[in-house]
């Protein structure tokens, strides 16, 4: 079992349909879902950066779980980061590098 980390903020819920005008604004989107050692190396190596992208759980909302599913070939893979132009799932120190850089340069605030 995953202890809760006090000194972290609970990340508002936003759901698919959030996610995806965000994306459509040119943010940036994040699946996730709790428990996930990748998220949370995500959300850790965004740093301040994290609270420019929405943040969607998976296991809260069955469509962003059916979304994430239809990109990796039937997996609910997190994180899985999204972009107008692309997605891939976070699970690197070059994708968490690649995600901050995205965020940093997106239209949406």
């Amino acid at each position: 079992m995953f202890k809760k980390d006090p000194s972290r903020r609970a990340r508002q819920a936003v759901s698919h349909a959030e996610a995806v005008q965000h994306v459509a604004e040119g943010g940036v989107a994040i699946y996730w879902r709790p428990g996930c050692p990748f998220c949370s190396m995500l959300e850790r190596g965004l740093a301040e950066d994290a609270d420019r992208a929405t943040w969607t759980n998976i296991w809260e909302d069955r469509d962003a779980q059916a979304f994430v599913e239809s990109l990796n070939d039937g997996n609910a893979t997190v994180p899985t980061v999204v972009t107008r132009d692309d997605h891939f799932v976070a699970a690197s120190r070059e994708q968490v590098a690649l995600t901050r850089a995205l965020i940093a340069n997106s239209a949406a605030r």
